[in-house]
């Protein structure tokens, strides 16, 4: 394991300030545990507890709880200290689902909560009422064993999500549109997370259509149970969709102590028994997130609940949670993948039950990365929320620990144990699968700056890696990372997306990414190292004032790169210039300027500018004719 390299607060400020010199001069500019302790009695339902991070959810177990309506969601405002509750929007007309939406039946009789015992009964039946389709990942299996392929999220679906912000022209006919950088980058973070599984979304969309909300003809059968998810793109992105809005609703969740769960449940279920609640669960360690749906609470004696859950990994199936409401513990005997053997999930209050409504996922929500309040270029209106974190998704098999410029840690060591000592941040678990598949997403404070130590873990070298920070009106990280065991590399940001350094002892060969979206075009650039020497650092300044792409090496010796520019224009249109098999090459300590917020598409220049000798001044340029752009 390469020691760790600290790249302590003054020294990033100084090579920030260095290249920003230099810039400005260049453009001017199953059984429970032994019961104790007491019951939770039944006034007491409906209460909450702070929410927690992936070890501990960060709760305060013994901080009051308040009292929930019986037949609204309750929302915990210490769900997440320091995030702000979405405020709700209107959908836009043309942002508007396809999925038909019912009025909410009355509840038959029979589907009324069963009055024997201390428990409640919602009328919802897996065998009825759940997907006959097992939970899958990023492909599906036939009856015979054969793979076909998923669709997850599209433009529609993003629109659905956060209105017509997300697109970089006015939307098509069919709903479609071109989306922004930072929109298609959160896509394809959200549809990479479901790799792990689709557990949200079959959760989710069960509850949706039991409760009256989502038709399910529109999707080929009137029964839940009878819908078929191969050939089936419409239920497929449908899946995706519920499964995505777990990522905007952390804050309106429950989270619950076990026994608080079960009086809470039991409130619920009595008084509106058509509005199911999704059970959200991990192991101690913040691994192996799941998600469930809770349709009843049965009393089995000596403090002791099961509460019944619609399991999506074992379709037909009555399974149940034991909640030992003495001990206020809980376990669940489960398996993340249908593939594997199930093994036992446990908790307490220190690792709670976290439970969604289904109201909490209807709307639109406010966008945290689109750049302004226009709904995309010739849209309508849609108010955004102030942005307060840049969001931090990682793929691969890493442990990924951040530190910010106080010195203050977050996320995983290279021992795979857990640390937040940074409070104004958060760490949001993903229900899809294990974590080692699936990390969470973190979410840094916008100014923050940190470092990042990507560790990779035993499995690093199976899949390529990457981590990207997504921001208001932008994006900026890397890709493509190939990393082996025990090998550490660093990624060092500036609060704001404008200023990154990778180091590596590594011959790595990444991607560096970045993206913006811009009022009269929007602009995505990759950069790849082909040749760097070991222990080389690469620092990128990305302008997004200037509109400049800038970059040095400390390599030793000359290094080589490639550079495609792709530029999305006012019509949705994309053009695309790179350097083909022609490699770049830069000297050490030589700064190179891409000015791309010059070039007005094919048939226009690029102006590229040189400073040889870190004076501050342009000593060469020259002009790339980009008429060969596709």
């Amino acid at each position: 394991m390469s020691p760790r390299k600290m790249l302590h607060a003054p020294f990033l400020l100084l090579i920030v300030v260095l290249i920003s010199s230099l810039l400005l001069t260049a453009c001017g500019a199953d059984e429970a545990e032994e019961p104790s302790g007491s019951d939770v009695t039944e006034s007491e339902a409906a209460e909450s507890v702070p929410t927690a991070t992936p070890e501990s959810l960060n709760s305060d177990p013994e901080q009051p709880a308040e009292e929930a309506a019986p037949e609204e969601e309750v929302s915990s405002e210490e769900a997440q200290p320091a995030a702000e509750t979405p405020a709700a929007a209107e959908t836009p007309a043309d942002a508007e689902s396809p999925a038909a939406v019912q009025d909410t039946p009355e509840p038959a009789a029979e589907q009324n909560p069963s009055a024997s015992g201390n428990g409640a009964d919602t009328g919802f039946r897996p065998a009825a009422d759940g997907f006959a389709y097992e939970n899958y990942g990023d492909v599906g299996y036939s009856p015979s064993g054969e793979t076909f392929p998923i669709t997850n999220l599209t433009s529609v679906e993003m629109r659905r999500l956060f209105g017509d912000g997300v697109c970089a022209a006015a939307p098509k006919a069919d709903e479609t549109c071109a989306l922004t950088p930072p929109a298609k980058q959160w896509m394809e973070e959200s549809n990479a997370s479901m790799n792990g599984g689709h557990c949200e979304g079959f959760a989710a969309l069960s509850q949706l259509i039991y409760s009256g909300v989502i038709d399910p003809n529109q999707f080929g059968a009137g029964r839940t149970i009878d819908l078929q998810v191969q050939d089936n793109e419409l239920l497929q992105r449908e899946l995706a969709y519920w499964f995505s809005t777990q990522m905007t609703i952390w804050e309106q969740q429950q989270v619950l102590a076990p026994a608080e769960a079960v009086e809470y449940l039991k409130a619920q279920y009595a008084s509106s028994p058509r509005e199911l609640f999704r059970l959200g669960i991990q192991k101690a360690d913040g691994s192996g997130g799941h998600a469930i749906t809770a349709y009843a609470v049965q009393e089995q004696g000596n403090g002791v609940y099961w509460i019944m859950v619609y399991d999506n990994n074992y379709p037909g199936q009555e399974r149940h949670v034991t909640v030992d409401v003495n001990a206020n513990t809980w376990e669940y005997e489960a398996s993340i993948n249908p593939s594997v053997a199930p093994d036992l999930y446990q908790g307490d209050a220190n690792n709670p039950i976290i439970l969604a409504s289904n109201q909490s996922r209807l709307g639109v929500f406010p966008c945290p990365f689109c750049e302004s309040q226009s709904s995309g270029r010739g849209g309508s209106l849609l108010a955004q929320a102030a942005p307060q974190f840049n969001q931090i998704w990682i793929e691969g098999y890493l442990n990924v620990e951040l530190e910010d410029d106080q010195g203050r840690l977050i996320g995983y060591d290279k021992d795979d144990k857990f640390v937040n000592q940074i409070p104004e941040a958060r760490v949001q678990p993903v229900f899809s699968g294990p974590l080692s598949e699936v990390p969470p997403v973190f979410q840094m404070p916008v100014g923050l700056g940190f470092v990042a130590y990507l560790y990779g873990d035993a499995q690093a070298s199976a899949i390529p890696a990457s981590l990207v920070m997504i921001g208001k009106g932008f994006y900026i990280g890397i890709d493509g990372l190939s990393m082996e065991a025990e090998q550490l590399d660093t990624l060092a940001f500036d609060g704001e997306g404008d200023f990154l350094t990778y180091t590596t002892d590594a011959e790595e060969t990444p991607e560096i990414i970045v993206g913006i979206e811009k009022p009269q075009a929007d602009f995505e650039l990759a950069l790849q190292a082909v040749k760097v020497s070991p222990g080389t650092d690469i620092h990128v300044l990305f302008d997004q004032k200037e509109d400049t792409f800038a970059f040095m090496t400390t390599s030793d010796a000359a290094a080589e790169f490639y550079i495609s520019i792709t530029r999305i224009g006012e019509d949705g249109e994309e053009e695309t210039f790179d350097t083909g098999e022609t490699t770049l090459t830069i000297d050490p300590d030589r700064l190179m300027y891409f000015y791309f917020g010059k070039w007005s598409g094919q048939g226009s220049d690029l102006e590229i500018g040189y400073d040889e000798n870190g004076n501050g001044e342009i000593e060469d340029s020259e002009i790339v004719s980009m008429a060969d752009a596709e």
